[in-house]
């Protein structure tokens, strides 16, 4: 696993692949979804919400993996609720992907993730 404090190339990447726990089964599921990097954290945004499957396992595990440009984590994820800072994060990632695109695929938006890095 290469350093977490060397992540340099995911920057320009548009997706990391996360590994979580499946709550109804305990199978290992792997999926790409898009990030930003801010001040040390990277951060996801679930497509529906708190209504995301992805979301509802990891957050219910406390437990994250992710891959990107050959690096390697395994975290503990906080979530967001402040519709203030989920706000920002849905910004920053209108930045990155355009604000048509994050308008069509990310329509609800109560709840995000950070991941320290």
């Amino acid at each position: 696993m290469k350093d977490e404090r060397s992540l340099t190339g995911p920057k320009d990447e548009s997706e990391v692949q996360i590994t979580y726990i499946r709550s109804k089964n305990g199978r290992r599921r792997k999926l790409p979804v898009w990030f930003t990097l801010n001040q040390g954290r990277m951060e996801l945004l679930p497509m529906h919400g708190e209504k995301t499957k992805w979301f509802v396992d990891v957050e219910k595990s406390g437990k994250i993996e992710l891959e990107v440009s050959g690096w390697k984590k395994e975290a503990k994820p906080k979530t967001v609720r402040d519709s203030g800072r989920v706000d920002e994060i849905k910004g920053r990632f209108s930045a990155k992907y355009g604000a048509g695109d994050v308008r069509r695929y990310y329509p609800t938006s109560e709840v995000a993730l950070e991941i320290p890095l």
